[in-house]
């Protein structure tokens, strides 16, 4: 399912935007004089590129290729080489404890959002180009990888302000998450890369039943794979065994993760660790052209929020850094060189999608925008999509029909825990019709009980905020839940019981969803509308 244009520029663009990083002050690892802490289990090589960069070799990777920085500390180095940066910036304001809580629309054309402060007290920004950039939608699930706060929220926003969602079927579950106190913490895929074990109870290395490629098989096969023997034994876990690889190269290699299993009282290459599969990376998302433009115009997305294609039904272990990366530079990129008329809408009269009391956005065009953006590369307007999408549109009121009275006394904690719990149960790793209908059920059910939003506004800004969040959840599980409904086949990490096989005809195929509001029109000629989900 991988977008083949979309690939092409991530790879061919990835040199360069991992150079920007480096001009920008972030520290990849890079081999020491004392090499002997970067050999690997399997040989005394060590793997860099020619200036001197180590390589890693993660799940499925073929190559060694995987740049890392303080050996497991990857995105809290570019994090904070990036917000060095971003302080810096004279032309950039930050806005810190705000929560967005709609974006505007006004004919058919997104013009900038509506939020809440600290204090509780709502606000406008007016803008040619609104991005999301603000993640993805694990903590739909009750085990996830993922902080407290990806709640879907960036994904109901574009939903409610007219935008298309595609691929939403497909959720990433990473094998190894450590399974302790019920705690989040990932145990990097390199950790395998660098020759760990998988096994189970009964101490057998069980991974070569599942693939040739054993611990090396794509996330999916792992993450499958450790289900299976977890439900033959009865377990709630597995282990990830280090013990006959060098200790001091392994704490050296890997410090974040040897620092948090000491905080429970592990060793991380003396101990088995508990590991057990959780939620971690949504493939679909916001559907955007190589530029980051959505099907509705000035909204933008970038990241995991994003649908870029380039993952697939599975993405590859390491490359969610790098397609935020290349392809929010050329999101930027895109915008400097082919700035936004001036005529943009302004936002007075602009609707606010995203308030219980008002209507979705209805663009009147989708996604005539692209004509104004001739393709930076070649000057001539780029196809969108590229790629074979089957667009369903979905009764908007179907999907909104939350309480409009007081319910009487409810717990959006409460609510929160069971719309996990039922995603985890009916929607992880295997699925089938029965348990994603019974999954639809109760999440339609979750709805009536949660209270209209003047029920709950004087619990202040936090609770504002997370009756909001509980609000995208709702919505977003019942869309993920009709995308796994549509996809009538097995592929990627995307796995229905019922379905076991690859269904040819469904080769290359995207299922996308839109408003049933939304216009459709002859400009998207590889778009079919087929049914009501």
């Amino acid at each position: 399912l991988c977008d083949e244009a979309a690939v092409r520029v991530l790879v061919e663009q990835a040199p360069a935007a991992v150079n920007w990083l480096i001009q920008h002050g972030v520290q990849f690892d890079r081999a020491q004089p004392d090499s002997s802490i970067h050999t690997t289990s399997a040989s005394n090589a060590i793997h860099t590129t020619p200036d001197g960069l180590l390589l890693g070799r993660e799940a499925a990777h073929s190559r060694w290729r995987v740049l890392h920085a303080g050996g497991d500390a990857t995105g809290a180095e570019i994090e904070r080489a990036l917000m060095a940066a971003l302080q810096k910036h004279p032309r950039i304001a930050v806005y810190e404890e705000t929560y967005v809580n709609a974006l505007l629309v006004y004919d058919g054309v997104c013009t900038g959002l509506e939020a809440i402060d600290k204090s509780g007290q709502p606000f406008t920004i007016e803008a040619k180009a609104t991005v999301l950039a603000n993640g993805g939608a694990g903590g739909l699930w009750l085990h996830t990888s993922n902080p407290a706060g990806a709640t879907a929220d960036g994904l109901a926003l574009a939903w409610r302000a007219g935008a298309v969602l595609s691929d939403l079927e497909f959720m990433q579950f990473h094998p190894t998450v450590l399974a302790v106190n019920g705690g989040s913490h990932l145990v990097s895929e390199a950790v395998r890369g660098e020759g760990a074990f998988l096994r189970n109870h009964a101490g057998e290395r069980f991974m070569p039943r599942y693939g040739s490629r054993a611990e090396l098989e794509p996330r999916d096969v792992v993450a499958r794979a450790i289900l299976s023997e977890m439900l033959s034994e009865g377990t709630d876990c597995q282990y990830l065994d280090l013990r006959h690889l060098p200790a001091e190269k392994m704490h050296a290699r890997f410090p974040t993760i040897s620092a948090i299993c000491r905080k429970y009282g592990l060793d991380l290459a003396r101990d088995l660790l508990p590991v057990a599969p959780a939620a971690h990376y949504c493939m679909g998302g916001v559907m955007v052209d190589t530029y980051g433009r959505s099907t509705l115009p000035g909204l933008y997305a970038v990241g995991e929020v994003a649908c870029t294609g380039v993952h697939g039904a599975n993405r590859l272990a390491s490359n969610s850094l790098l397609e935020g990366l290349v392809f929010g530079l050329r999101l930027a990129d895109g915008l400097q060189t082919h700035p936004i008329d001036n005529d943009t809408p302004s936002i007075v009269g602009a609707i606010p999608c995203g308030r219980p009391e008002t209507a979705p956005g209805r663009p009147e065009k989708w996604p005539g925008h692209l004509e104004k953006w001739p393709d930076i590369r070649s000057g001539r307007p780029e196809k969108w999509p590229d790629r074979h999408t089957i667009t369903i549109p979905v009764p908007t009121n179907s999907l909104e029909n939350v309480s409009t009275a007081n319910a009487g006394p409810v717990s959006l904690s409460d609510i929160r825990r069971e719309v996990r719990s039922v995603m985890w149960q009916y929607v992880s790793l295997c699925r089938d019709e029965e348990g994603l209908l019974e999954a639809r059920r109760r999440v339609h059910a979750l709805k009536q009980s949660l209270p209209a939003a003047l029920d709950i506004e004087h619990g202040g800004a936090a609770h504002l905020a997370q009756w909001a969040e509980t609000r995208n959840m709702l919505l977003m599980a019942e869309l993920v839940i009709i995308a796994a409904m549509q996809r009538r086949e097995s592929r990627g990490s995307h796995w229905r019981r019922d379905y076991e096989t690859l269904d040819a005809s469904l080769t290359g195929r995207h299922f996308a969803y839109v408003q049933e509001t939304t216009v459709l029109t002859p400009e998207n000629p590889r778009k079919e509308v087929i049914a009501h989900a």
